[in-house]
């Protein structure tokens, strides 16, 4: 079934963070990678030894194994507490930057004309490519299919306010994405391509930029300015006209985000590993907002100076501070964390929350018109306050794709999407088991 999402429009407040050109801020002091995230890691060096910018630090042992490689050289320290924008305080991996980003030669002079489908693919794989608009998922494992590929779709829709590090990264590297596109349809075996993006004013820019670059095999698809048209199953069906049970390989469909394409393009062309991303830094507590291209692993309270700091008078007790979109993110309680691939943005806001008591579910049914995925959202609440586990399942919680939706339009407020998520990864949990 080809699903329609409903007419909501939201206010974007992205015009705040692209008025002013990106920063580039590679030389943090140290860097801090995650020893177990987003599941167990296997560490490839000692405390102690010195290590080269993109050389393996440690490798993930997941059903797909990828390795994690340094965005620094310099010296690893040894194991410290930090916070993760997951808002989980881990064990993580100080490595001590000496500024010279001296870079392992793996990836240097490749010749991606002459390469084959699984030589592009262990590319790959031995970089540590992963998806970096979503989970992280690794790349190569998308890529490695079995299955025909009739389109390669890069989602360009950035479809949460605030967040402008695609639109940046595009923007400011235009040619490279391009370039970046053309492999990623090589690596997948098809001879079609398609860019997501959504039909608004601020990115005809983008596409004006695009579009004489463009490749005979390689088309633009318009989006509806709605949320959350960025969406996975919604950009294939809206897209392609087909549609899926599982996962989009089934209508085949490759999909890969717009910087994980820029970031293959640089290590093909330039043989820098993809250790690095834009972030948006904004919110109506800081001085000053725009995107900065950050390594992996930074400090936030290393950034956010490159701003102007907050403005007088808001502290991380007078402010929120969420990590990544204000619908999907994770709101943290202090700025001491640190930037990973995956992490769009950081918004600093006043905080505005009310201290009246909030009134119980009236009933309306918002949620479930607004539901993209068709749950009952305050059903399933119900359901998990009891502890049903074989309604959660009839009700179909593990399809939750924890978009904020159900929440955003509650006039009662209740947080619909962290109820709907605890009851989905407690259906995981016991499916594990």
């Amino acid at each position: 079934m080809i699903r329609t999402l409903p007419e909501l429009h939201i206010e974007g407040y992205k015009e705040m963070s692209i008025v002013n050109d990106p920063i580039e801020f590679t030389k943090p002091k140290s860097v801090f990678l995650p020893l177990a995230f987003p599941g167990p890691m296997e560490l490839k060096k000692e405390i102690g030894d010195r290590i080269k910018l993109g050389e393996v630090v440690m490798e993930s042992k997941g059903r797909f194994p990828y390795p994690v490689l340094s965005p620094v050289s310099g010296v690893i320290k040894g194991k410290v507490k930090k916070w993760h924008p997951s808002n989980k305080m881990m064990d993580m991996l100080e490595i001590e930057n000496d500024f010279q980003d001296e870079m392992v030669d793996t990836f240097k002079n490749l010749d991606p004309d002459s390469m084959t489908r699984e030589e592009l693919i262990d590319v790959m794989k031995t970089s540590g490519l992963v998806g970096m608009g979503g989970a992280g998922f690794p790349a190569y494992a998308k890529y490695a299919t079995d299955k025909p590929v009739q389109d390669v779709l890069i989602n360009l829709a950035e479809c949460e306010p605030f967040i402008t590090c695609d639109y940046t990264s595009v923007l400011h590297n235009t040619e490279l994405f391009i370039y970046g596109f053309k492999y990623l349809m090589k690596a997948a075996g098809c001879n079609h391509g398609m860019i997501a993006i959504k039909d608004k004013e601020m990115n005809k820019k983008i596409i004006s930029k695009l579009e004489p670059l463009l490749e005979d095999n390689m088309e633009i698809k318009l989006l509806r300015d709605v949320y959350p048209a960025g969406w996975e199953r919604y950009t294939v069906e809206t897209t392609t006209k087909r549609t899926y049970k599982v996962l989009p390989i089934e209508a085949g469909v490759i999909v890969s985000n717009a910087t994980t394409c820029i970031s293959f393009a640089k290590t093909l062309k330039y043989g820098f590993p993809p250790v690095e991303k834009y972030i948006t830094i904004t919110g109506s507590a800081m001085k000053e907002q725009g995107n900065v291209l950050s390594r992996c692993g930074t400090p936030i309270t290393d950034i956010i100076p490159l701003f102007g700091g907050l403005i007088d008078g808001y502290n991380h007790n007078t402010t929120q501070i969420i990590a990544g979109g204000p619908m999907t993110g994770k709101s943290m309680y202090f700025l001491d964390f640190v930037t990973t691939l995956t992490l769009g943005a950081v918004i600093i806001k006043e905080n505005k929350n009310e201290t009246k008591k909030q009134p119980a579910c009236l009933g309306c049914g918002r949620c479930s018109k607004g539901c993209p995925s068709f749950l009952t959202p305050v059903e399933i609440n119900k359901a998990l306050m009891v502890g049903n586990i074989e309604e959660l399942k009839a009700l179909g919680a593990s399809k939750c794709i924890q978009c904020g939706l159900c929440s955003f339009v509650c006039p009662s407020r209740i947080d619909l999407t962290a109820q709907v998520g605890k009851a989905k990864d407690l259906l995981r949990k016991l499916g594990a088991r």
